[in-house]
């Protein structure tokens, strides 16, 4: 007579293969979590990266326009040498975004006595779209204003030059996120762009 044999029980199996198949899923979710955590790192460093650089050039750009505008006397070479400065001033969203991201690593904003960049730059920009429209040299009073607004961008230009980071790529993108000098610019300048009483001209 033929011995039956017990039947194995298929439960263990099955439990091992859902096991497997939870522990690949497990792994596969926390390796996605791990990339997007890291791209949005290298994200925001390069933003870091990009505003900064955006924001040194700006500066440079815009400490040679004053410099070039106080040295001409005649309107229409003026007129050409205020034309190329109020367009270094529509790069000036560079400056804004740099120290947001300064005062977001920093986690608070940083300290204003009489104002913000962005209205800084504003009023900087109104003044110079108004002044020295006229015939003959630019009066004591606009050469008094062009020179406290060069000492500001001078001075930014002075604290932008210390960011050397020409190279964008994912490692500088990390590495930028743990360097605190570039934070310290930004609160600089800020620190800068409130010394001036008054920014805009003839007020």
């Amino acid at each position: 007579m033929e011995e039956h044999k017990p039947k194995r029980p298929i439960f263990t199996p099955v439990v091992l293969i859902l096991l497997t198949f939870s522990l690949i899923g497990n792994v596969f979710l926390y390796s996605r979590t791990i990339q997007h955590e890291k791209d949005v790192r290298v994200s925001r460093g390069t933003s870091i990266l990009q505003s900064g650089n955006d924001a040194k050039l700006y500066f440079d750009q815009v400490t040679a326009g004053l410099e070039d505008l106080l040295k001409h006397q005649d309107i229409p070479t003026r007129l050409a040498a205020k034309s190329l400065l109020i367009a270094a001033y529509n790069k000036s969203s560079a400056v804004t975004t740099f120290i947001k991201e300064a005062e977001t690593s920093s986690g608070t904003p940083f300290p204003v006595t009489k104002r913000n960049a962005a209205t800084f730059l504003e009023q900087a920009e109104k003044s110079l779209q108004t002044l020295g429209n006229h015939t003959g040299p630019l009066t004591d009073e606009e050469r008094i204003y062009l020179k406290s607004l060069l000492a500001v961008n001078q001075a930014c230009a002075a604290e932008m030059a210390t960011f050397k980071h020409d190279t964008i790529s994912e490692t500088t993108s990390l590495t930028i996120l743990v360097d605190e000098a570039w934070v310290n610019s930004g609160k600089q300048l800020v620190e800068f762009m409130n010394k001036p009483a008054n920014v805009m001209f003839g007020k």
